[in-house]
């Protein structure tokens, strides 16, 4: 390859480089950020507000839910919702978040009871995405129960 070659790919390749979108930094404003989706998603549970938890969620959002199966996308997270019967207790604690650009992930405690059944703790890992207006929403979500598997 010719000195002049070689310059020219150099020379494009730094190009290339150059135009490529800056990954933002995950700062402590995006962790406190993702971390008030926490305390949200508290507030709409306790009201049963269905329809402003889904929009917490991106469009194409998971939610593993124990013992059920995987829900996908605002449509099934307000059916879900709608489905459940009314909580006399959550709350969620040790919530840790942790991110790198437009991704973050957080873990915490969970502790529910549906009304008329026994009280539940729980943990939870949650995905969070960073849409293109700078918004963060919940991307995924897997909940994991403490109580015993129900026999059969």
């Amino acid at each position: 390859m010719t000195t002049s070659r070689r310059c020219v790919l150099l020379a494009t390749c730094t190009v290339l480089i150059g135009c490529q979108p800056a990954v933002p930094e995950f700062t402590e404003t995006d962790a406190q950020a993702v971390r008030a989706l926490f305390d949200s998603v508290i507030v709409d549970l306790r009201a049963g507000d269905w329809e402003t938890w889904t929009t917490r969620y991106s469009d194409d959002a998971r939610f593993h839910a124990p013992n059920a199966p995987a829900v996908v996308g605002h449509e099934g997270l307000l059916a879900m919702g709608r489905s459940l019967p009314p909580t006399d207790t959550i709350a969620f604690s040790n919530i840790e978040v942790w991110g790198d650009g437009n991704l973050a992930y957080g873990t915490s405690a969970i502790v529910i009871q549906f009304r008329g059944m026994p009280i539940d703790t729980q943990k939870q890992l949650a995905v969070f995405r960073r849409d293109s207006a700078g918004v963060w929403n919940v991307q995924a979500v897997s909940i994991n129960s403490d109580l015993p598997p129900m026999q059969p």
